[in-house]
């Protein structure tokens, strides 16, 4: 708690701290000028704002929040996700709130709910964060928890079969047997995991024995629950190791194997299968796990759920400086480069990319439809891979349009159409041209609102050519039947029209009109910008 003799000590001489004063004699903003002041201060590297003090910090008192000051804390924190304490001081010359404002995260700026998205100060003024300067935060790298060294840990404290499965992984990808033979601590070196000032985290996760980890690191553990209905609370298997990575890394995709479900379906005289749980989709996202979470949370474990609907893995800490879950499937980071590299080394990953574009496109091309990391937050990640099969006949498409077509698809252009399959709204389809000519897909409309479905060759070919006609048709004809119910109960002024159909743009309105009067249904009355459409007579 500050004491008032604290306090008065920050006015005078407090030229080194990040103070912000406002008067707030009677009241101060809660939804606008609240957490913009707090963003600013989190985004300029901390500091305290202070309501009841003016600029030339004389104590006037404040009576904003009264009898609700204990309620902002948590309120800020489901705004601006950052954990703010607000204090309450009684001073002689009057009532004082203080709000200790801790740092942005490294890498990350901190986005208000009030009049800014990012807020920074300017002078005794808010203003916009420049792109600059948003730029070179997004840019910043946090400093790697895996690369720091373990006061005490030797190389015999690492276990020597989590040692030799790496070497074994090691001398396969770069091709040289003689890795193989190699000391341990010569291995140990290579990988830049041991040093003259020790061996480092990173090592300790990878080959640690038990008891060090155990010791050290108690949070580096991972946790598998196997529930037969994904409703139930209480698991029907669990297992948990908190072992040296190298020695599980195998054990766990066994353990989750053990329970995976085969799915044949019939594709003319041959019967195929897909499984519940791809080996490819569930090691990339292990690994990801291990090489991202953080590891300074002590108290939580990375957690896998799996089930016959799907499989989860949940991992500590949020996401990685200037990753989200807009852009991770094209941008990279790494929080664990140690740990990322060594992976690379082993052949296990690229330590360019994250491995999440291979976990979606295996998914997608499975017809398990898209991976989800909705439920992913600044304190974990969260990732969902769905386990059943939606649509076993948009993977025979594929692969027929593939054959036939002598065509191959990318990433992106796999994720396109997984998007308009689940008629999701695709702003701008970078791959038209060729979905177009191979027949995959079909334009509905011919404005800019024009969006894309699936071609009636995919909907021929699952026999649901009834789901092509509603998606490419009746949504049009619908359209034109509220546009005529409109006119017969009233004139058809350009801006009613707009406001019937909001959904709508005006040019999408417009041609809708004219198909219309080319029918022969309606006509227009009067000038050309005051008229009014109706029915024909």
């Amino acid at each position: 708690m500050t004491t008032v003799e604290e306090f008065d000590n920050w006015m005078t001489k407090g030229e080194n701290m990040n103070l912000e004063f406002k008067s707030a004699r009677n009241s101060f903003s809660h939804n606008r000028d609240l957490p913009d002041y707090c963003a600013a201060l989190a985004n300029e590297g901390g500091g305290k704002l202070i309501l009841g003090v003016n600029n030339d910090r004389k104590v006037v008192g404040t009576k904003a929040f009264e009898g609700t000051h204990n309620k902002l804390s948590n309120d800020l924190l489901s705004g601006i996700r950052i954990r703010i304490d607000v204090e309450e001081l009684n001073h002689p010359k009057g009532h004082i709130l203080i709000f200790h404002v801790p740092s942005r995260p490294v890498g990350q700026a901190v986005r208000s709910t009030g009049n800014y998205h990012y807020p920074m100060r300017a002078g005794e003024s808010l203003v916009e964060m420049d792109q600059m300067t948003l730029k070179k935060i997004l840019n910043e790298t946090a400093p790697d928890f895996s690369a720091q060294i373990v006061d005490g840990l030797s190389v015999a404290d690492l276990d020597v079969v989590a040692i030799k499965n790496f070497k074994n992984r090691w001398a396969e990808k770069a091709k040289r047997v003689d890795y193989l033979d190699f000391p341990n601590d010569k291995t140990l070196r290579a990988l830049g995991l041991l040093t003259d000032k020790g061996l480092n985290y990173a090592s300790l996760v990878l080959f640690g024995k038990k008891e060090k980890i155990d010791q050290n690191l108690p949070g580096s553990e991972i946790i598998f629950e196997w529930r037969l209905d994904s409703r139930k609370t209480t698991h029907d298997f669990r297992k948990n190791w908190r072992e040296p990575f190298f020695k599980i890394y195998d054990e766990i995709w066994e353990t989750i194997n053990a329970r995976n479900i085969r799915i044949p379906f019939q594709e003319g005289l041959f019967q195929r299968e897909i499984f519940s749980f791809s080996e490819k989709p569930v090691r990339e996202a292990l690994l990801n796990a291990v090489a991202h979470r953080d590891y300074t949370i002590q108290n939580q474990s990375v957690f896998i759920k799996a089930s016959p609907d799907s499989f989860s893995i949940e991992s500590p800490g949020g996401f990685p400086p200037g990753i989200t879950i807009e852009n991770i499937l094209h941008k990279r980071s790494w929080r664990n480069r140690s740990i990322a590299e060594t992976f690379e080394k082993a052949g296990m990953v690229e330590r360019s990319g994250q491995g999440m574009d291979d976990i979606f496109e295996h998914t997608i091309r499975e017809g398990k439809g898209m991976p989800d990391l909705s439920r992913s937050d600044e304190f974990s990640v969260s990732l969902t891979i769905p386990a059943r099969v939606k649509d076993k006949k948009f993977i025979l498409f594929l692969e027929k349009v593939v054959n036939e077509k002598q065509i191959s698809f990318s990433f992106d252009e796999i994720y396109e159409l997984e998007q308009i399959r689940e008629n999701q709204p695709v702003a701008s389809l970078q791959s038209s041209d060729k979905f177009l000519n191979a027949g995959i897909v079909e334009q509905v409309g011919k404005t800019s609102g024009a969006k894309y479905i699936l071609s009636h060759a995919y909907y021929a070919h699952e026999g649901k050519v009834g789901v092509h006609t509603k998606l490419s048709g009746l949504s049009r004809a619908k359209n034109k039947e509220l546009i005529l119910k409109h006119l017969r109960m009233n004139k058809g002024f350009r801006h009613d029209l707009q406001d019937a159909f909001k959904e709508l743009k005006a040019k999408d309105i417009s041609n809708l009109l004219q198909e219309l009067r080319r029918a022969n249904k309606i006509e227009y009355v009067g000038p050309k910008k005051t008229g009014y459409w109706k029915l024909k007579d």
